[in-house]
């Protein structure tokens, strides 16, 4: 099959973030079909510009067998009109785009978050003569009422919402990650039979690269850090309103208030509200958590691999009632951490595994008890907790097993068998 991929946001293991359909991509390159990625050249949370040409509005590239074809960006740094713009941009831009590649595909797979790639992977399927696939990672517009204070009856909440139903109708099949997004499609009327449940995962390949280092100041740190016998908690993702990593640091504050001196939480990742949070430790004083800037993908076992502890933050919201599919928590199990997990969603990896400590979100008491806890076990016993955490991981968010049910997907839709 020839298989196109629509994701504004994707990107390859040069760069920070999760690389779902890279990896996805390269086990369908072995298993024989031909795969092209549609992205916008600018990196959505460093806001770096790939290095399109003016003249083409976009740059090609194959990639272990992947196609890539990077689309022009608008360049936006806050989540303000000119990030609606920069989604609007990639979606008049990959219709043009995808008219001038060939061959023609078999199957197109548009990804949210926002639902204009959607829209721009129907219309492109349909003058392409393909099937169509929807991938739905965030519920939008719930998210923009969640997540960013939209209003329900806010206009745009009412047209995304118009925007919606019109393509959970036009799909012929729709891939979810939450576990429980099916409650959420259900109740707008999407039959059962239509939607799959194909979560994040890890790629063995990607937490095997053995020959690639820190940079010089984020490796000299962590080792100055392991000579004065500390204990790393770490965190590397995106700092955004999400991730709620204000209750960090504000455990961070309990922890060096109670005199416990032996934890250092170190925080890597860039986003929206990175430069807050860096002015607030300041102005807290606190000598016991830094920030750096993010690593590639493929360093990421590395740095991981230097964490004692992984912890994870999430706003305490109604949005994860239908459960998270997170990249960086998988990560953290595949490099065998044990974690704290400080999230009410309907699902719960980490007590599923076993290999860490859950407590409420928002909740910075409970983050500081958890990591007072965590530390006073033996080295030994954090190592048993985080390989019952790779030993999940591996059994059910390995790529290659997450790319056959993909890939089972569109050759029932390739077929005409899709809803």
């Amino acid at each position: 099959m020839n298989i196109w991929i629509l994701n504004h946001y994707a990107i390859t293991p040069e760069s920070p973030g999760g690389t779902r359909h890279f990896d996805f991509a390269a086990e369908l390159v072995k298993r024989g079909h031909r795969v092209c990625i549609f992205a916008s050249g600018l990196g959505h949370h460093m806001r770096l510009d790939n290095g399109n040409t003016e003249r083409q509005g976009l740059r090609k590239r194959n990639i272990r067998g992947v196609e890539f074809v990077w689309l022009k960006g608008f360049p936006y740094q806050e989540n303000n009109w000119r990030r609606i713009v920069d989604m609007l941009n990639y979606s008049l831009r990959v219709i043009p785009a995808g008219l001038r590649s060939g061959p023609a595909p078999d199957v197109i797979l548009a990804s949210s978050p926002h639902q204009f790639a959607g829209l721009a992977g129907w219309l492109l399927a349909k003058l392409r003569k393909a099937r169509f696939v929807l991938e739905i990672r965030d519920l939008w517009p719930l998210t923009l009422v969640e997540i960013g204070n939209y209003g329900r009856h806010s206009l745009a909440v009412r047209l995304l919402g118009v925007l919606e139903k019109l393509l959970y109708a036009r799909a012929e099949k729709i891939v979810v990650l939450l576990p429980r997004a099916s409650d959420y499609l259900t109740r707008l009327g999407v039959p059962e039979a239509k939607i799959v449940h194909i979560p994040n995962g890890v790629s063995p390949e990607l937490f095997s690269h053995t020959d690639v280092e820190l940079p010089d100041k984020l490796g000299g740190l962590i080792s100055e850090l392991k000579a004065r016998d500390k204990l790393v908690v770490g965190y590397a993702g995106a700092h955004g309103v999400a991730n709620a990593l204000d209750v960090v640091i504000e455990a961070a504050r309990l922890l060096q208030e109670s005199g416990l001196d032996r934890v250092h939480f170190l925080l890597v990742g860039g986003g929206p509200e990175k430069e807050r949070l860096v002015e607030r430790v300041q102005a807290l004083a606190l000598s016991n958590l830094s920030f750096y800037k993010p690593v590639p993908k493929k360093a990421i076992s590395r740095l991981l691999e230097a964490f004692d502890v992984a912890v994870i933050s999430m706003k305490d919201s109604n949005l994860y009632k239908y459960g998270v599919s997170l990249n960086k928590l998988y990560d953290y199990l595949a490099c065998g951490r044990p974690v704290i997990w400080a999230a009410d969603s309907a699902n719960d990896p980490v007590a599923e595994a076993r290999c860490g400590i859950t407590v409420p979100p928002e909740d910075p008491a409970a983050m500081a008890e958890a990591i007072d806890r965590i530390s006073s076990l033996s080295d030994e016993e954090r190592r048993n907790m985080g390989l019952k955490g790779y030993e999940y991981v591996m059994k059910y968010h390995s790529v290659p097993s997450l790319a056959g049910k993909l890939l089972k997907v569109l050759e029932q839709v390739s077929h005409g068998r899709g809803g």
